[in-house]
Order: C-alpha cells, then structure tokens, then sequence
C-alpha cells in the first residue's frame, strides 16, 4: 500500500531530519554569497559571504558510487570521488559557492572550509539537502572582488574596455561625434 506525501507529512519529515541531525551531527559554520555574478572567465565573482550561521551537518567523506548515482550524479570510477554534505533544507539561501566550516571537535585542529559545487536531493526521501563539496585551501575563499577584477584586467590584453581597439587607442564611436 502506497501513500502520497503531503505539505504537513513533509514538514513533518523534514523537521525530524533536523532534530537527527542536531542530535548526531557534526557542528558546522556556514556562509552563503551575498551577491555572486560570473565574469567572462566563468568564474563566480562574490563580493562579500553572509554571517556564519551556526548548523549541524553529516560528512561523507568515502561515498559510495551507488550513492552518488542515486542523486543523479554521473560517476566514471571511484578513485577519486568527492566529498558530500547532508544538510537540512532549513538553511537560508543555500547554493552553489556557499561555505562549510568544519572544526576539529576534540583537537586543534584548524577549521577546514568547504565550497558547495553541486547540490541534490534524495527522491525517496526528500527530507534533506545533499551537497557536493570540496576543500577549499586559499586563505580567501571569496574570489576576486569587483576591486580586485578592475586591477586585475585593466589592460588590453585581459579585456577590451569601452572605446578601445585591440592596440589600446581610444576611438570616436557615434555617441561621441553626435
């Protein structure tokens, strides 16, 4: 006998899978871009991340291949697969380039920082969030902000800017002989 889910079982669901995780989850620190846009390398340009909000998560750190195809992952071999974060769908704002800070609970352990590259979600139970993760190492997991990308491609080269040819020579367009 099969049943449908409704909003309240739902709800319901998804608040159980929180509290599980407040009881048997790790502690983590989590950040979410406040503004993101990509240039025209392709990379994501944040300006600033949130506040850390504090939250509980469960680490896979050797998921199987099973599992990541049953999110819909595409796997080729399992000699290098990447870590995974299950969260509760409570988190605001959660998407790609969002931050996990996990501590060494009994250690001194610095805090490993984590960047959210894919998400899913379990379609048999959709109670909780599944992040695919990875380590991030700079000091600054920001990227370049809107400052640092005008330094950095301020020549011709990098970028054309508005009014130049490829040498770099300013030229009339028809807004400015009008």
């Amino acid at each position: 006998m099969s049943k449908r889910l409704i909003e309240s079982d739902v709800k319901l669901m998804r608040l159980r899978y929180d509290e599980a995780l407040e009881m048997q989850g790790i502690e983590a620190k989590y950040q979410y871009p406040n503004i993101s846009d990509p240039n025209g390398l392709g990379e994501t340009i944040i300006d600033s991340y949130s506040d850390m909000v504090d939250t509980y998560v469960f680490f896979d750190g050797s998921p199987k291949i099973k599992t990541l195809k049953r999110f819909g992952w595409v796997v080729d071999n399992d000699s290098d697969l990447p870590f995974l974060i299950h969260c509760s769908f409570q988190l605001p704002h959660l998407q790609k380039d969002c931050l996990f800070r996990l501590s060494g609970h009994y250690s001194e352990v610095p805090d490993r920082t984590f960047k959210v590259t894919e998400i899913s979600y379990d379609p048999e139970a959709p109670d909780h969030l599944v992040c695919q993760i990875v380590p991030v190492y700079d000091d600054k997991p920001t990227g370049r902000t809107r400052k640092e990308e005008q330094k950095t491609f301020n020549t011709s080269h990098h970028f054309l800017s508005d009014n130049t040819d490829y040498r770099g020579d300013y030229h009339k367009t028809k807004e400015d002989v009008e």
